[in-house]
């Protein structure tokens, strides 16, 4: 029996955006991937094993943000292949991916649905993607009036009118009208791009239409270059399916030396992508139609019997709705051929349910939505008040993903009553949607440790009542009902919407509900209590004299290493520096989250996170994996919506890679690159403590950012802005091109920060008397070996290099999965630098870690009698 359901993954929320997930028996399906997609996914339970499509609304931070993460986890979990579908600048938004996101052994599949809008394809649409569970079609809706300026799309402000309201999809400009072809990366590259591509004077930027995307689509193949499985040969026995994978898999993962090496040198891989072509009309956002399978009626093994149908094989033709014909006995010694057809013993088929997405950012998508549904032969089968439509194409469920603006136009209410009375209307709008916590783990864990210090613990910031209730807009249909995590709809079968059972799971929401904290036990308790005196004593007889620093309060947002957990985002720390501004040590995706849950997502956006943001003067980039900057994008989309607009600019220092990337993303959203007060890029080799680190002759890339010279006069603005004396990388000892930074105020204070190494004395002498070092920790004391293997530090190296630093302070972070609770640490020091452990949300005032020293004894006990220590490690093994 083909049973499957939807359910609500993600809702619109402080760190994340909607997100559904399609679940049959053998496979899943997920619609949207926008940031914390993968962190929400690992805290679901569901295994990643049959995941096999990811279909996007839209091709932008918004709606994407979670990819690359997501790909990875699949990979790491033995998911071979994935296939991808969205709209036009899909492909363009993966291969801006390929200096960050490699897995060989997995393949991706990437589809760019058709650009002409339904209304106005004469034909019966093609789908974009169907298996034996689903066909999904595409439907590109484009917002009326506006046009873009012409020329560079990185120069082009790409500006949408600013708005106080919390933001929606950015308008953009529109593909050049491809008709209904569907565009695929895994078609065979034209050899003329190989050719071209080996020529000294070859630019991948110079290439344009077909070509441009054909470059593209290698990108792609070259991030996930394993070959298609070959289960779709239906021919092959299971053996021979097997051994062939196998095969695939070895190859894949042999040596370089022993395979064939790519056709495309680095240069030319990392060189800037060819410019995005667009027309007039912006980016279209996509809906989707998906229609389930089609479940044949019951057999009818009397009838059969009647009609003398011989069992074995031709039944199965016949159930399959095959006519058959056979020989029955005329009853007079001879034979006659009778003919049946399937439904002389078959019982008619159900209607296959279906179910509608539609992302409608802001009511100028409104007309083309309408048009689309109203002048479609197709797509007016499935919105219908008809009997007969409803019972031929049913519709269970329209899932809206759309603004205020959008569910009060009486357009859209009208749209919505020209579907079945019976449908039902799921709208995920982020003003109806109460801002509950996402990842409540992580936040019920903080909750506890609130008890021990309020100041330094602080619960994440949440409202379980909406802005506006769904309830007080008036003429929607009846069965609108608001789009919340773990609703879950089943499509077969039937069954109106519920709650899964993850709901029960959510411990820290219903405390919020209860306005109550989580009850300590006993012990706890008393070693809460025996500690916060130790704490109350020694502030009784401190010197009120504040040491240079004191006041830079730093906020650990991710303190995970390469994949989030259940209690940990990845790498992300903020300082703050009263009176000056803002430094992000890293942002990591899901940082933009971790920022909005730390100070308040304001709607008015003048304080809280939109207070932090637009004093935030510098975003600090490491180096190139993922899981260190993968928020990047989302961080400089929100600054550049904020309204009025920031009146200092945003340094962003990184490599070559991260500016070259930024400037790629810029063609498919505002990032501010363009804006009075926007970023700046300033060139991470270019501040290299010793002599300016240089990039291979062919890597130069004709872009301002290249020029060190530049880069250093920025950093000296930047500096100025913060009141620093210095800011200057230090090459550490990674597994690729890797910096850590030292910093310098004027007042006197410094901070090192490590990025990902394992111990080095470059970091040692330029960071020499720090007020604080921040060191990753990725491994516990005993695991040397396996932390040299991954290039990384274990806690007792990482409080070594503290020492030799003659560093006052240590705040340990970048934790290995491999410790789900308590970070590991080293035991007790005396005489040397104060040593504090990261804690995400955690808020550190320099002049009080002394406080978070001496509650770490506790902490520990706490997570001991908590539990925490149980395995919550993501192992991939078993998620598979």
């Amino acid at each position: 029996m083909a049973t499957w359901n939807v359910s609500v993954l993600t809702s619109a929320s402080s760190d994340t955006e909607p997100s559904l997930l399609v679940n049959f028996g053998t496979a899943k399906y997920i619609f949207n991937a926008s940031e914390g997609l993968g962190r929400s996914w690992l805290q679901s339970h569901h295994s990643f094993r049959r995941l096999k499509g990811l279909f996007l609304t839209g091709a932008g931070t918004q709606r994407c943000g979670g990819i690359a993460g997501l790909l990875m986890l699949c990979a790491d979990a033995s998911v071979p292949a994935m296939d991808i579908v969205g709209p036009y600048g899909l492909m363009h938004y993966l291969a801006t991916m390929r200096g960050y996101t490699y897995r060989s052994m997995m393949t991706v599949k990437a589809v760019e649905a058709p650009t002409t809008p339904a209304h106005e394809s004469l034909n019966s649409p093609p789908p974009v993607f169907q298996d034996e569970n689903i066909t999904v079609h595409s439907i590109p809706l484009y917002p009326s009036a506006e046009t873009v300026p012409a020329g560079d799309p990185s120069e082009r402000p790409l500006k949408r009118k600013r708005s106080l309201s919390p933001p929606t999809s950015s308008k953009r400009t529109s593909p050049p009208p491809v008709g209904d072809s569907v565009v695929e990366s895994t078609s065979p590259v034209p050899a003329a791009i190989y050719e071209r591509a080996k020529r000294s004077d070859f630019s991948p930027s110079s290439l344009t239409g077909s070509d441009a995307q054909e470059w593209r689509k290698l990108m792609l193949q070259e991030m996930f270059p394993l070959e298609a499985p070959p289960e779709q040969d239906i021919s092959l026995s299971k053996k021979e399916k097997r051994e062939a994978r196998q095969a695939i898999v070895q190859t894949a993962s042999a040596p370089m030396s022993s395979r064939a090496r790519s056709p495309v040198a680095n240069d030319k891989k990392h060189a800037r992508l060819p410019r995005l072509e667009m027309g007039p009309e912006g980016l279209p956002t996509l809906g989707y139609l998906l229609v389930g399978p089609t479940v044949r009626g019951k057999f009818d093994a009397k009838r059969a019997e009647e009609l003398g149908i011989p069992r074995g094989p031709i039944r199965g033709r016949l159930i399959k709705g095959e006519t058959i014909t056979f020989e029955v006995d005329d009853g007079q010694g001879g034979k006659l051929q009778r003919t049946v057809r399937p439904e002389d013993c078959v019982g008619p088929s159900e209607s296959p349910q279906s179910i509608i997405i539609l992302d409608v950012p802001t009511s100028a998508y409104i007309p083309s939505l309408m048009a689309s549904f109203a002048d479609s032969p197709f797509f007016s089968q499935y919105r219908s008040k008809e009997e007969t439509a409803r019972r031929q194409h049913p519709v269970y469920a329209v899932y809206h993903m759309c603004s205020t603006d959008v569910l009060e136009d009486e357009r859209y209410k009208s749209f919505m009553n020209g579907f079945s009375d019976e449908t039902y209307h799921i709208v995920s709008s982020r003003e109806h949607t109460p801002n509950r916590i996402s990842f409540t783990r992580s936040a019920l864990v903080q909750a506890k440790l609130n008890q021990l210090d309020a100041d330094m613990f602080p619960i994440p910031q949440y409202e379980l009542a909406p802005q506006r209730d769904l309830a007080s807009i008036t003429g929607l249909p009846t069965r609108t009902i608001l789009s919340r995590r773990y609703l879950l709809l089943g499509l077969r079968p039937l069954n109106a919407p519920g709650y899964d059972s993850l709901a029960k799971e959510d411990a820290f929401n219903a405390l919020a509900e209860s306005k109550s904290l989580p009850e300590l036990s006993a012990s706890v308790n008393e070693k809460f209590a025996a500690v916060k005196a130790r704490v109350a004593e020694r502030i009784g007889r401190r010197s009120p004299a504040s040491q240079p620093g004191d006041d830079v309060v730093v906020t650990p947002l991710g303190t995970g290493s390469a994949i989030p957990t259940l209690l940990r985002n990845v790498s992300g720390t903020l300082i703050q520096i009263l009176g000056y501004g803002s430094i992000l040590l890293d942002c990591g995706e899901g940082t933009w989250g971790q920022l909005a849950r730390s100070f308040g997502d304001d709607p008015a956006r003048s304080t809280g996170v939109w207070e932090v943001l637009r004093n935030l003067k510098c975003i600090y980039l490491s180096h190139m994996h993922g899981d260190h900057h993968m928020g990047l994008s989302k961080i400089l989309t929100m600054r550049a919506q904020m309204n009025p607009p920031p009146t200092e600019p945003l340094y962003v220092v990184g490599l070559r890679h991260h500016l070259m990337y930024l400037l790629e993303r810029q063609e498919l959203e505002d990032q501010g690159l363009a804006d009075l007060n926007g970023i700046v890029m300033v060139l991470s080799d270019a501040l290299n403590w010793r002599f300016a680190r240089s990039y291979g002759r062919n890597q130069i890339e004709d872009e301002p950012f290249m020029n060190q010279e530049r880069s250093r006069e920025n950093a000296q603005a930047m500096c100025h802005a913060l009141g620093l004396k210095s800011f200057t990388t230090v090459d550490v000892a990674h597994r690729t091109r890797c910096y850590g930074v030292v910093i310098r105020h004027r007042d006197g204070w410094g901070i090192a920060f490590s990025g990902d190494t394992m111990p080095t004395d470059n970091l040692v002498k330029a960071g020499r008397d720090v007020t604080l070092l921040i060191h990753e920790s990725s491994m516990s004391p005993e695991e040397e070996e396996l932390a040299r293997e991954k290039a990384h530090s274990t806690s007792a190296q990482a409080i070594d290099v503290g020492r030799r630093m003659r560093a006052q302070k240590i705040l340990l972070t970048h934790f290995s999965a491999r410790y789900p609770g308590m970070p590991p640490r080293q035991g007790e020091t005396s005489g040397g630098p104060l040593i504090g452990l990261a804690f995400d949300y955690s808020r550190i005032r320099l002049g009080d870690m002394w406080k978070l020293n001496t509650y770490l004894p506790a902490i520990q006990h706490a997570f001991d009698d908590l539990g925490e220590e149980e395995p919550m490690e993501i192992d991939l093994t078993k998620l598979q």
